[in-house]
Protein backbone atom coordinates (compact mmCIF):
# COMPACT_ATOMS: atom_id res chain seq x y z
CA UNK A 1 0.00 0.00 0.00
CA UNK A 2 1.63 3.10 -1.10
CA UNK A 3 1.10 6.70 1.11
CA UNK A 4 -1.77 7.25 -0.97
CA UNK A 5 -3.46 4.53 -0.45
CA UNK A 6 -2.89 4.86 3.33
CA UNK A 7 -3.64 9.07 3.44
CA UNK A 8 -6.73 7.81 1.63
CA UNK A 9 -7.50 4.47 4.32
CA UNK A 10 -7.13 7.29 7.22
CA UNK A 11 -9.15 9.71 5.71
CA UNK A 12 -12.36 7.00 5.36
CA UNK A 13 -11.69 5.95 8.70
CA UNK A 14 -11.99 9.54 10.23
CA UNK A 15 -14.80 10.13 8.03
CA UNK A 16 -17.03 7.19 9.35
CA UNK A 17 -16.40 8.39 12.78
CA UNK A 18 -17.91 11.95 11.67
CA UNK A 19 -21.18 10.25 11.10
CA UNK A 20 -22.96 11.32 14.49
CA UNK A 21 -25.91 8.92 15.70
CA UNK A 22 -28.32 11.16 17.52
CA UNK A 23 -30.92 9.77 19.91
CA UNK A 24 -34.28 10.96 19.87
CA UNK A 25 -36.35 10.90 22.60
CA UNK A 26 -40.36 11.47 21.96
CA UNK A 27 -42.86 11.97 25.23
CA UNK A 28 -45.89 9.57 24.20
CA UNK A 29 -47.87 11.29 27.20
CA UNK A 30 -50.55 13.46 27.54
CA UNK A 31 -50.57 16.47 30.45
CA UNK A 32 -52.77 16.65 33.71
CA UNK A 33 -54.82 18.69 34.15
CA UNK A 34 -58.18 19.21 35.71
CA UNK A 35 -60.04 19.54 31.46
CA UNK A 36 -58.94 15.66 31.06
CA UNK A 37 -61.71 13.25 30.20
CA UNK A 38 -61.62 10.50 32.70
CA UNK A 39 -63.81 7.47 33.52
CA UNK A 40 -67.09 8.09 34.55
CA UNK A 41 -66.67 6.37 37.83
CA UNK A 42 -63.14 8.06 38.79
CA UNK A 43 -62.59 11.41 40.60
CA UNK A 44 -61.46 14.74 38.37
CA UNK A 45 -58.02 15.65 38.36
CA UNK A 46 -57.66 18.44 40.90
CA UNK A 47 -54.46 20.48 41.86
CA UNK A 48 -54.20 22.24 44.75
CA UNK A 49 -52.46 25.40 45.16
CA UNK A 50 -50.57 25.35 48.68
CA UNK A 51 -47.85 28.32 47.76
CA UNK A 52 -47.50 30.27 45.11
CA UNK A 53 -45.51 33.77 45.49
CA UNK A 54 -43.09 35.35 47.16
CA UNK A 55 -42.72 34.50 51.02
CA UNK A 56 -41.61 37.07 53.83
CA UNK A 57 -37.92 36.96 52.98
CA UNK A 58 -37.83 38.20 49.73
CA UNK A 59 -37.80 34.31 48.11
CA UNK A 60 -40.07 32.25 45.46
CA UNK A 61 -41.28 29.15 46.64
CA UNK A 62 -44.25 27.02 45.24
CA UNK A 63 -45.96 24.08 46.15
CA UNK A 64 -48.99 22.02 45.43
CA UNK A 65 -51.08 18.89 46.34
CA UNK A 66 -52.61 16.81 43.95
CA UNK A 67 -55.68 14.52 43.89
CA UNK A 68 -56.70 11.88 40.80
CA UNK A 69 -57.80 8.72 40.00
CA UNK A 70 -55.35 6.19 39.43
CA UNK A 71 -56.21 5.58 36.06
CA UNK A 72 -56.23 9.24 35.02
CA UNK A 73 -54.73 10.80 31.76
CA UNK A 74 -52.25 8.46 30.23
CA UNK A 75 -51.99 5.75 32.85
CA UNK A 76 -50.90 2.41 33.20
CA UNK A 77 -53.37 -0.10 34.40
CA UNK A 78 -51.65 -2.81 36.53
CA UNK A 79 -52.41 -6.56 36.84
CA UNK A 80 -54.13 -6.10 40.30
CA UNK A 81 -56.53 -3.79 38.35
CA UNK A 82 -58.51 -6.95 37.69
CA UNK A 83 -56.40 -9.71 38.85
CA UNK A 84 -56.33 -11.60 42.46
CA UNK A 85 -53.50 -14.33 42.09
CA UNK A 86 -50.24 -15.11 44.43
CA UNK A 87 -47.62 -12.98 42.74
CA UNK A 88 -50.10 -10.45 40.69
CA UNK A 89 -48.05 -7.54 39.70
CA UNK A 90 -49.45 -4.11 41.89
CA UNK A 91 -48.25 -0.66 40.44
CA UNK A 92 -45.33 -0.98 42.97
CA UNK A 93 -44.29 -5.10 42.40
CA UNK A 94 -44.04 -4.97 38.34
CA UNK A 95 -40.26 -5.70 37.77
CA UNK A 96 -38.69 -2.63 35.94
CA UNK A 97 -36.98 -4.69 33.22
CA UNK A 98 -40.68 -5.02 32.33
CA UNK A 99 -41.15 -1.19 32.09
CA UNK A 100 -38.95 -1.35 29.08
CA UNK A 101 -38.88 -2.40 26.00
CA UNK A 102 -38.90 -2.93 22.26
CA UNK A 103 -41.81 -1.03 20.89
CA UNK A 104 -44.38 -2.23 18.42
CA UNK A 105 -46.26 0.24 16.91
CA UNK A 106 -49.74 -1.03 15.20
CA UNK A 107 -51.66 1.48 12.81
CA UNK A 108 -55.45 0.54 12.96
CA UNK A 109 -57.01 4.20 12.25
CA UNK A 110 -58.53 3.13 8.61
CA UNK A 111 -60.21 0.70 10.43
CA UNK A 112 -61.33 2.33 13.45
CA UNK A 113 -62.58 5.20 10.77
CA UNK A 114 -65.22 2.73 9.33
CA UNK A 115 -65.87 1.12 12.39
CA UNK A 116 -65.94 3.22 15.73
CA UNK A 117 -66.37 0.21 17.41
CA UNK A 118 -63.68 -1.73 15.89
CA UNK A 119 -62.03 -4.62 17.65
CA UNK A 120 -58.38 -5.73 16.95
CA UNK A 121 -58.11 -9.00 15.38
CA UNK A 122 -55.09 -11.58 15.78
CA UNK A 123 -55.15 -11.39 11.61
CA UNK A 124 -53.87 -7.38 12.21
CA UNK A 125 -51.26 -8.51 14.32
CA UNK A 126 -50.00 -10.79 11.63
CA UNK A 127 -50.28 -8.46 8.65
CA UNK A 128 -48.25 -6.32 11.04
CA UNK A 129 -45.53 -8.94 11.75
CA UNK A 130 -45.13 -9.41 7.71
CA UNK A 131 -44.34 -6.10 7.45
CA UNK A 132 -41.74 -5.40 10.55
CA UNK A 133 -41.10 -8.77 11.81
CA UNK A 134 -42.53 -10.98 14.71
CA UNK A 135 -43.28 -9.50 17.66
CA UNK A 136 -40.45 -10.18 20.33
CA UNK A 137 -41.08 -11.70 23.51
CA UNK A 138 -40.60 -8.98 26.28
CA UNK A 139 -41.85 -6.28 24.07
CA UNK A 140 -44.36 -3.71 24.63
CA UNK A 141 -47.20 -3.37 21.81
CA UNK A 142 -49.16 -0.23 21.45
CA UNK A 143 -52.25 0.10 19.28
CA UNK A 144 -53.00 3.44 17.65
CA UNK A 145 -56.19 4.57 16.02
CA UNK A 146 -54.81 8.17 15.95
CA UNK A 147 -57.38 8.45 19.07
CA UNK A 148 -55.19 11.27 20.63
CA UNK A 149 -57.17 13.89 18.46
CA UNK A 150 -60.09 13.47 20.92
CA UNK A 151 -57.81 14.41 23.90
CA UNK A 152 -60.09 16.78 26.35
CA UNK A 153 -62.90 16.08 24.23
CA UNK A 154 -65.45 13.66 26.46
CA UNK A 155 -67.77 13.00 23.21
CA UNK A 156 -64.51 12.32 20.58
CA UNK A 157 -63.12 10.14 23.05
CA UNK A 158 -65.99 7.90 24.37
CA UNK A 159 -68.29 8.79 21.24
CA UNK A 160 -70.61 9.87 23.70
CA UNK A 161 -72.45 13.38 25.69
CA UNK A 162 -73.43 10.48 28.43
CA UNK A 163 -71.64 9.29 31.54
CA UNK A 164 -73.53 5.68 30.80
CA UNK A 165 -71.19 3.55 29.86
CA UNK A 166 -73.52 1.32 27.49
CA UNK A 167 -73.81 4.36 24.92
CA UNK A 168 -69.53 4.43 24.52
CA UNK A 169 -68.53 3.75 21.26
CA UNK A 170 -64.50 3.56 20.43
CA UNK A 171 -62.09 1.18 19.22
CA UNK A 172 -60.62 -1.82 21.78
CA UNK A 173 -58.89 -5.37 21.54
CA UNK A 174 -60.69 -8.73 20.46
CA UNK A 175 -59.82 -11.65 22.54
CA UNK A 176 -58.14 -13.77 19.53
CA UNK A 177 -55.85 -10.62 19.59
CA UNK A 178 -55.05 -10.40 23.41
CA UNK A 179 -54.55 -14.76 23.07
CA UNK A 180 -51.78 -14.05 20.26
CA UNK A 181 -50.32 -10.89 22.20
CA UNK A 182 -49.88 -13.26 25.02
CA UNK A 183 -48.55 -16.19 22.80
CA UNK A 184 -45.86 -14.12 22.07
CA UNK A 185 -44.81 -13.05 25.72
CA UNK A 186 -45.47 -9.64 25.58
CA UNK A 187 -44.98 -7.67 28.53
CA UNK A 188 -47.29 -4.72 28.22
CA UNK A 189 -50.37 -4.01 25.66
CA UNK A 190 -51.32 -0.50 24.94
CA UNK A 191 -53.98 1.91 23.16
CA UNK A 192 -55.11 5.27 22.61
CA UNK A 193 -58.19 5.18 23.58
CA UNK A 194 -59.74 5.25 26.99
CA UNK A 195 -59.46 1.24 27.64
CA UNK A 196 -58.20 -2.09 26.06
CA UNK A 197 -61.83 -3.62 25.83
CA UNK A 198 -63.82 -1.53 23.19
CA UNK A 199 -66.24 0.83 24.08
CA UNK A 200 -69.64 -0.98 24.32
CA UNK A 201 -68.16 -3.75 26.52
CA UNK A 202 -69.53 -4.45 29.68
CA UNK A 203 -67.35 -6.99 31.01
CA UNK A 204 -63.96 -6.32 30.23
CA UNK A 205 -62.52 -9.66 29.02
CA UNK A 206 -59.34 -8.09 27.28
CA UNK A 207 -58.63 -6.46 30.74
CA UNK A 208 -59.64 -10.30 32.97
CA UNK A 209 -57.57 -12.04 30.64
CA UNK A 210 -54.18 -10.16 30.07
CA UNK A 211 -54.44 -8.92 33.59
CA UNK A 212 -54.64 -12.56 34.73
CA UNK A 213 -51.57 -13.44 32.77
CA UNK A 214 -49.88 -10.23 34.80
CA UNK A 215 -50.11 -8.01 31.47
CA UNK A 216 -49.46 -4.48 32.45
CA UNK A 217 -52.43 -2.15 30.04
CA UNK A 218 -51.27 1.32 28.69
CA UNK A 219 -54.21 3.68 28.46
CA UNK A 220 -54.54 6.82 26.70
CA UNK A 221 -51.20 7.18 24.94
CA UNK A 222 -50.68 10.20 23.41
CA UNK A 223 -49.45 10.72 19.86
CA UNK A 224 -47.54 8.14 18.46
CA UNK A 225 -46.95 10.35 15.16
CA UNK A 226 -43.22 11.65 15.32
CA UNK A 227 -42.12 7.60 15.64
CA UNK A 228 -40.49 5.51 12.74
CA UNK A 229 -43.51 3.61 11.26
CA UNK A 230 -44.20 0.58 13.42
CA UNK A 231 -42.02 1.85 16.12
CA UNK A 232 -39.49 0.03 14.37
CA UNK A 233 -36.01 0.50 16.23
CA UNK A 234 -37.86 1.86 19.11
CA UNK A 235 -37.10 1.16 22.33
CA UNK A 236 -40.68 2.50 25.08
CA UNK A 237 -39.76 3.86 28.87
CA UNK A 238 -42.66 3.52 31.27
CA UNK A 239 -42.46 5.81 33.56
CA UNK A 240 -44.68 4.33 36.10
CA UNK A 241 -45.51 5.88 39.35
CA UNK A 242 -44.31 2.92 42.33
CA UNK A 243 -47.42 3.27 44.60
CA UNK A 244 -47.69 0.31 47.09
CA UNK A 245 -51.09 -1.74 46.72
CA UNK A 246 -51.69 0.52 43.64
CA UNK A 247 -53.82 -0.94 40.38
CA UNK A 248 -52.34 1.90 38.68
CA UNK A 249 -51.14 5.16 38.11
CA UNK A 250 -50.16 7.93 35.68
CA UNK A 251 -46.95 7.30 34.25
CA UNK A 252 -44.74 9.19 31.45
CA UNK A 253 -44.08 7.28 28.56
CA UNK A 254 -40.97 8.26 26.18
CA UNK A 255 -40.09 6.18 23.21
CA UNK A 256 -36.27 5.98 22.54
CA UNK A 257 -34.96 5.84 18.90
CA UNK A 258 -31.69 6.37 16.64
CA UNK A 259 -31.36 8.95 14.02
CA UNK A 260 -28.20 8.57 11.82
CA UNK A 261 -27.23 11.51 10.46
CA UNK A 262 -23.98 11.37 7.72
CA UNK A 263 -22.39 14.72 7.98
CA UNK A 264 -18.84 15.54 7.20
CA UNK A 265 -17.71 18.13 9.81
CA UNK A 266 -15.35 20.69 9.61
CA UNK A 267 -12.90 18.80 11.58
CA UNK A 268 -13.36 16.13 8.91
CA UNK A 269 -12.54 18.35 6.30
CA UNK A 270 -9.55 19.77 8.11
CA UNK A 271 -8.01 16.30 8.69
CA UNK A 272 -8.47 15.64 5.26
CA UNK A 273 -6.26 18.35 4.34
CA UNK A 274 -3.98 17.22 6.95
CA UNK A 275 -3.68 13.82 5.59
CA UNK A 276 -3.01 15.23 2.17
CA UNK A 277 -0.86 17.41 3.45
CA UNK A 278 1.25 14.60 5.33
CA UNK A 279 1.07 12.21 1.95
CA UNK A 280 2.27 15.17 -0.24
CA UNK A 281 5.40 15.56 1.92
CA UNK A 282 6.18 11.88 2.10
CA UNK A 283 6.02 11.03 -1.42
CA UNK A 284 8.57 14.09 -1.77
CA UNK A 285 10.81 12.64 0.49
CA UNK A 286 10.60 9.18 -1.04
Amino acid sequence: MDFTQISLALFLALLIASVECKQVLVDLSHSLNADNHRWPTNDKFELIVVANGTLDNGKWYASNNVRFSEHTGTHLDAPAHFASFDGVYSAATIPVERLVGPLSVINLKEKSDADRDYRVTADDIISYEKEFGKIPEGGIVIFDFGWSQYWNDFEGAFGSQSNDTTTFHFPGLGMDAAELLVDRGVYGVGIDTPSVDYGPSQDFPVHYYLHGRNIYHLENVGSMSALPKGGEGVTLVVGAMKIDGGTGGPVRLIAMFDEDKQTISSATISGYGLFMLITATLLTLA
